[in-house]
């Protein structure tokens, strides 16, 4: 039920590695809105492949891996960021 949010200054086309991570993530890449741009799942630890959605985003939410499935996740979903310690993503 925790992961990482990624608050960036302004809206880019954003990419991540897994270079020094150790277990797979699902990312979710948000733009400035909180609308949701691109869906990462699983992404393999321990590789410099890069990562990301071809559209601009503003945030970038990790969690563990398979918890965007568990929770039935999906482009159209609304998510709603409010403030550091809480953020609802729901269908």
């Amino acid at each position: 039920g925790e992961g990482m949010l990624f608050i960036f200054p302004r809206e880019e086309r954003l990419s991540f590695w897994m270079k020094n991570t150790l277990i797979p993530l699902d990312m979710l890449f948000l733009a400035s809105d909180s609308s949701i741009v691109g869906i990462e799942k699983n992404a393999q630890p321990k590789t410099l492949a890069s990562r990301g959605p071809e559209r601009h985003a503003t945030f970038v939410i990790e969690v563990a891996g398979g918890w965007i499935d568990r929770h039935g996740i999906q482009p159209a979903s609304q998510v709603q960021i409010e403030g550091i310690s809480g953020i609802r993503v729901s269908d």
